[in-house]
């Protein structure tokens, strides 16, 4: 589903943009099919991977990525190696060529015909759940119901579906504040909140799962963003929020009114970020 998909791709971008080159969408001409996210590990802002986990030594090296909420079928699979092999071509005629990435599919369940079809087998040296096709297909996966339950992995888990995705969140919200799980994909988790429909008719089944996993979460990002305020300034948090939410219905006049409020007002305005249906009725007094 393109909602969690992007989740994925704001999370691995989040957590890669201090390390090298990252960029979104990439295009990989023939039929101007796009890479879901192009890696180039930057060597003079190499940074320790112990953070990241099994998702460090996943993004290690120049790498895309491919990013599936919803379990690929064999013929999606394939469509990956097709799109890959162009994309590989295409950085290969550049004038000066960057160096050849190694794609990464990411599948929330097991893709069973593509892994039998492609010939995809258990990778050597990794956990469960990582798997290599033949080596001119230039192509690893991650079958993420399929990894080990552990901190190492949490990163990855966090790309799930269903019970996976369910646990590494609550996972997630148990670790300490200053965890580096936590500061990266727990803001994330809080603005996807906010993609969902506010209208449970316009909500799919998985919305309504995440909406549940993600109720205790929300809390606690609330006061930690209060907290926040306290040290950095209310104002300036609330400001940040709204623009993530309502973007340019965010004008001087809304930050004037901000600048002019007193911090109790400040703080029932935080606490409305994710349940109001719009900007005015977030700001009612």
């Amino acid at each position: 589903m393109p909602r969690f998909d992007d989740f994925g791709k704001q999370m691995v971008r989040a957590a890669l943009e201090g390390r090298g080159f990252v960029e979104t969408d990439a295009e990989a001409p023939a039929e101007t099919r796009r890479v879901d996210l192009w890696f180039n590990p930057d060597p003079a802002r190499t940074q320790p991977a112990d953070d990241l986990g099994l998702f460090g030594r996943v993004t290690a090296g120049p790498c895309t990525l491919e990013f599936f909420h919803n379990t690929p079928g064999g013929d999606e699979l394939a469509a990956c190696l097709i799109k890959h092999g162009n994309f590989r071509h295409f950085l290969s005629l550049r004038k000066t060529a960057p160096p050849i990435p190694t794609q990464w599919v990411i599948s929330s369940g097991r893709p069973e015909r593509g892994i039998e079809g492609l010939r995809f087998y258990p990778m050597t040296g990794w956990p469960s759940g990582i798997y290599e096709g033949p080596p001119l297909l230039w192509t690893r996966l991650v079958v993420v119901n399929e990894l080990p339950v552990a901190r190492d992995t949490l990163l990855l888990r966090l790309l799930g579906a269903g019970a996976v995705l369910r646990q590494a969140i609550a996972e997630l919200a148990s670790l300490p504040a200053g965890a580096p799980e936590r500061t990266l994909a727990l803001p994330i988790l809080v603005r996807l909140r906010l993609t969902v429909p506010t209208n449970p008719a316009k909500q799919t089944s998985d919305d309504q799962e995440f909406l549940m996993n993600t109720e205790d979460i929300v809390e606690t990002w609330r006061q930690e963003a209060i907290h926040e305020g306290v040290e950095q300034g209310e104002r300036k948090v609330l400001l940040l929020l709204l623009r993530r939410r309502f973007g340019r219905q965010v004008n001087t006049e809304i930050e004037r009114r901000i600048a002019a409020a007193p911090a109790a007002q400040i703080e029932v305005w935080i606490d409305r970020v994710l349940s109001a249906d719009s900007l005015a009725e977030l700001l009612a007094d």
